[in-house]
């Protein structure tokens, strides 16, 4: 599941996160707009470099992204595949135009997740994602419980030339591409 939580972050602007984060109730956003979970409907982020910093009890993980609208496309698709895992996947924007998001998933060996939490930012050139979760059922018991991850994202600029649309470094600085990545949901 480390790799959906290192890509997650990503996808949220792009559509709706699925398994993120919380079973915590926040409190309700005051003046918030329920939307489908659509590409159209979610912040977009702009194409070029992404430096995205995960945060969680695991500690901190920093990853990097070059996208485009094909990279966009493949997030798009990623997510929508949690989404089959998931009975509830509302968001809405609220008046100050931040997102809020809920969501409650099977994800299988890696338990049921409800999740709460909020991104902010301009999403062009920098977001958060704040979300807290609550694990049940998943194979390997120490996953079960409360969670709470925070994603700082930000535009790092355009894509490196040794970097191509899709190509991903993860945090262990080894290589890869959203689709090979975006097969594991």
């Amino acid at each position: 599941m480390r790799v959906t939580t290192s890509i997650l972050a990503l996808a949220a602007p792009l559509l709706a996160i699925a398994a993120l984060g919380a079973c915590h109730k926040a409190e309700p956003a005051a003046h918030i707009t329920p939307i489908q979970p659509t590409a159209a409907a979610s912040p977009a982020a702009t194409p070029g470099l992404w430096i995205e910093r995960v945060s969680d009890r695991h500690g901190s993980r920093v990853t990097k992204l070059c996208l485009d609208a094909g990279a966009a496309t493949s997030l798009a698709s990623f997510n929508q595949s949690l989404a089959g895992h998931c009975s509830r996947h509302d968001m809405a924007r609220a008046a100050d135009g931040s997102w809020h998001f809920s969501t409650s998933c099977d994800m299988g060996p890696a338990g049921k997740v409800a999740t709460e939490g909020v991104m902010r930012g301009d999403f062009s050139n920098h977001y958060v994602v704040e979300a807290r979760s609550q694990t049940v059922g998943a194979a390997e018991s120490a996953a079960d419980g409360p969670g709470r991850v925070v994603a700082d994202v930000r535009r790092a600029g355009d894509c490196p030339s040794d970097m191509k649309p899709g190509d991903v470094v993860m945090p262990d600085g080894a290589r890869s591409h959203l689709n090979q990545l975006t097969g594991h949901a």
